[in-house]
């Protein structure tokens, strides 16, 4: 597995504590996060010099080496999709 993935994977296990379901996609090396648009998801990919996580077409980054608060920015921007949507 690439250091990609894995890096991908352990924060998949770190979303869980906040309890946000996510998938690694290999085929495109990236994390998909559920929202709760069904088949809409948060893509989190890992930058080109594999130090940050990146999401939001780049506009959020955060370091690879600080596992759960990437976890904790990831989940709080998810939860403020939410509320996005509750207000339509």
């Amino acid at each position: 597995m690439s250091l990609e993935l894995e890096l991908l994977s352990e924060l998949r296990g770190a979303l869980t504590e906040h309890e946000i379901q996510s998938e690694v996609k290999e085929d495109v090396a990236g994390l998909a996060v559920h929202t709760d648009a069904p088949g809409v998801y948060l893509w989190i990919f890992v930058s080109f010099t594999g130090r940050f996580f990146s999401w939001a077409r780049g506009n959020h980054q955060h370091p690879v080496n600080d596992m759960p608060g990437a976890a904790r920015r990831i989940a709080t921007h998810v939860q403020g999709l939410h509320l996005l949507g509750d207000s339509e």
